[in-house]
C-alpha cells in the first residue's frame, strides 16, 4: 500500500498539518521532529506528490547555467541538453536560463550573474575556466548562499555541491589504449600527441583539461606500450594557431603512425589532414561537430573521443532541480560522464543522442507555450 502524509502522521502520532509543513517547507517544525518525520519517510520510501507541492509552493524557481562561447559546437550541444531538461521540469514551475558569456569578458559574466541574483536566483551551474575571473564569479553566489555545482571543468576546492562531467585523464587513457593496441600489431611505430598550452590567461591557473588529457595519454603509452616511440608537440595561443598546427602536421606526415590531437581546433586539424597525406595514419581527436562527422564518414579521421555534452547539459539541470527539491546543501557524489570512442562504423551511437532534442522540437518548435528558458548566444 502506498504511504501518504496522513499515514506518516498517524504512525508517528503527530498532526497531518505538521507533516505537511515539513514536506512543503512552510511553517515552523522543530529540528528534531523534522528529522524524525524525514527519516521515517525515507525508511518507508515515501515520495511527495510533485504537482501538489508545486500548488502549495506557488512560486517559480530559477536556475541559471553559464558557459563560455568557444568551441561553439560544444556549447550548442550543452544547450540542447539544457533545453531538454528545461522542457521536462517546466510544469513544476522551473525557469531555466542558459548564458554563453563572451570569452575573457568577466565583467559581462558578473553583470549577467548579478541580474540573475537580483531576479531571485535559486541555483546555478558554472564551468570553471581560466579565461574568466572565477574566484569573483563564484564568490558572488557563495555570498548569497546560493547552491551551485560545477560542470565540464572542475575546481574541487570551491564550495560546489558536486561536479558533473568527464575525467579528462581518462579520455587521454582511452585514446592511448586504442592507439597503442593498433600500433602493437605493427610491432613498432610512432605516436604523435599534439597538446595545447594557454598563454593568454590573465587569471590564476585552474584545472587544465588539455594537460590532463596529455598526462593520461602519456602515462598509458609509457606503461603499457613502451615499444611505441612518442613525440609531443605543443600549440599555444600567442601566435597563429592555424600556422602552428599546419607546421606540426607537415613535419610529421611521413614520420608518425598515429596522431592524437587534443586542442579544440577541430576545423584546422581537418584542414591539415586534407592538405597533407594522412591516409595511412591513425588519427584521433576530441568532440564532434558537422565537419568531424564528415571526416569520420570519409575515413579522414579514424576515431573521436566523445564526452556527450548533451547528457552533461541535461544532467546539470536535473541535478540542480533535485538539489532544490530535496533542500539538501551538503556535498554530493560527483557524476562522471564516461568517454566513448566513435568510429565510422558506430557513428549512429553519436547520432542517437540528438533524437530526443529533435523530437521535442518537432512536437513544439516554439518550445511550448509554458517553457521558460533563456539562452544567450
Amino acid at each position: 500500500m502506498r504511504i501518504t502524509q496522513k499515514t506518516i502522521a498517524g504512525d508517528l502520532g503527530v498532526s497531518f498539518m505538521t507533516v505537511s509543513r515539513v514536506f512543503n517547507n512552510s511553517g515552523y517544525v522543530s529540528k528534531e521532529l523534522r528529522k524524525r518525520i524525514l527519516d521515517y519517510a525515507k525508511k518507508n520510501r515515501y515520495e511527495p506528490h510533485r504537482a501538489s507541492q508545486v500548488l502549495v509552493r506557488n512560486t517559480i524557481r530559477n536556475i541559471a547555467v553559464f558557459s563560455s562561447t568557444f568551441p561553439e559546437y560544444f556549447w550548442d550541444d550543452i544547450k540542447k541538453g539544457v533545453f531538454q531538461a528545461a522542457e521536462q521540469i517546466k510544469f513544476f514551475n522551473y525557469e531555466v536560463h542558459y548564458h554563453r558569456v563572451p570569452d575573457f569578458d568577466s565583467k559581462k559574466y558578473r553583470s549577467l550573474l548579478s541580474r540573475e541574483i537580483k531576479n531571485g536566483l535559486d541555483a546555478a551551474a558554472f564551468v570553471c575556466q581560466d579565461i574568466f575571473d572565477m574566484n569573483s564569479i563564484i564568490g558572488m553566489v557563495e555570498k548569497e548562499n546560493i547552491p551551485y555545482l560545477l560542470y565540464n571543468i572542475d575546481a574541487a576546492d570551491t564550495g560546489r555541491l558536486c561536479y558533473i562531467g568527464t575525467d579528462y585523464r581518462s579520455g587521454g587513457r582511452l585514446a592511448a589504449n586504442f592507439i597503442g593496441k593498433a600500433l602493437e600489431l605493427k610491432q613498432a611505430g610512432m605516436a604523435l600527441a599534439v597538446g595545447f598550452n594557454r598563454k593568454n590567461s590573465r587569471f590564476p591557473p585552474i584545472p587544465d583539461i588539455n594537460s590532463e588529457r596529455l598526462e593520461g595519454f602519456l602515462s598509458v603509452m609509457k606503461e603499457r606500450f613502451p615499444g611505441v616511440s612518442l613525440a609531443v608537440e605543443q600549440v599555444d595561443d600567442k601566435t597563429s594557431v592555424e600556422r602552428q598546427i599546419m607546421q606540426i602536421l607537415k613535419k610529421y606526415q611521413t614520420k608518425t603512425d598515429a596522431v592524437y590531437f587534443i586542442p579544440a581546433y577541430n576545423d584546422i586539424y581537418h584542414q591539415a589532414l586534407k592538405r597533407f597525406d594522412f591516409s595511412r595514419i591513425i588519427t584521433l581527436q576530441h568532440d564532434i561537430d558537422d565537419s568531424t562527422l564528415s571526416c569520420l564518414e570519409s575515413d579522414l579521421l579514424t576515431a573521436v573521443v566523445f564526452q556527450d555534452p548533451i547528457l552533461q547539459g541535461y544532467t546539470v539541470v536535473r541535478t540542480l532541480e533535485n538539489i532544490l527539491e530535496s533542500k539538501y546543501r551538503g556535498r554530493l557524489k560527483d557524476i562522471e560522464i564516461a568517454h566513448n570512442l566513435v568510429f565510422r562504423e558506430n557513428i549512429n551511437f553519436f547520432k542517437n543522442h540528438y533524437l530526443m532534442p529533435e523530437v521535442a522540437k518537432q512536437l513544439d518548435p516554439r518550445c511550448g507555450p509554458n517553457t521558460r528558458i533563456l539562452a544567450d548566444g
